[in-house]
């Protein structure tokens, strides 16, 4: 579990999460903003979120993918924490420090910013955020929309974080986030569904103390 774990953000993507880069609009700093703009904005102000969500992971050497279930934890502060609790309970960490993984006994395996995996997944903390400011250098972000449904696509522009992490797709509807997917090849890909939200959470100490550090 926890090397899947690992996989899961730190496994190279070779390819965009919806296959070769459409055209769409590329995000920049000084652009007018039109549909992504008025987004980004309200995404960013949600605050603290706790969230369900379903995983699928597919791998080649499985006719069937490995599902999990689970509570999302995102704190602007304090990082993103992934509570599994089927079909094995582990908590993973990951924040500006690097990533801990917490089994179901409460043992811990932290891995460092200035590691590979680590790093990779830190990289994904402004994205969970929309900071846009953070992400500009990092990424190159392009924006597509249908109707009420939107996604954009991140590519790292660094070298050695895009061959390790590749790019990562956010979708979602109105002003939710509802899909996030990770694509290595046509079989080898991870997709999450995030289902009811709490935006503005509260996280009490206890919270702190057992899904973050």
């Amino acid at each position: 579990m926890r090397t899947a774990l690992i996989a899961m953000f730190a496994a190279a993507l070779a390819r965009s999460a919806w296959g070769a880069p459409d055209p769409g609009v590329l995000v920049t700093p000084g652009g007018e903003g039109g549909q992504w703009k008025p987004l980004v904005s309200a995404l960013a102000a949600k605050g603290p979120i706790l969230a369900a969500f379903s995983e699928r992971r597919f791998f080649p050497f499985r006719s069937e993918p490995t599902r999990l279930e689970g509570i999302l934890r995102m704190s602007p502060e304090r990082g993103l924490s992934l509570q599994y609790v089927k079909p094995e309970a582990s908590v993973m960490i990951a924040d500006p420090a690097g990533l801990v993984l917490r089994d179901r006994g409460g043992r811990s395996r932290e891995m460092p910013a200035g590691s590979g995996e680590a790093g990779a997944v830190a990289s994904l903390l402004p994205i969970m955020r929309f900071d846009l400011p953070a992400l500009y250098p990092k990424f190159v972000i392009r924006f597509l929309v249908t109707g009420g449904d939107w996604r954009f696509e991140f590519t790292p522009r660094d070298p050695g974080i895009a061959k390790s992490l590749g790019s990562i797709t956010v979708a979602g509807t109105g002003n939710a986030v509802r899909h996030l997917e990770f694509r290595r090849s046509a079989n080898r890909r991870i997709e999450i569904d995030v289902g009811e939200t709490t935006t503005g959470v509260t996280f009490t100490p206890a919270d702190l103390a057992t899904f973050f550090r």
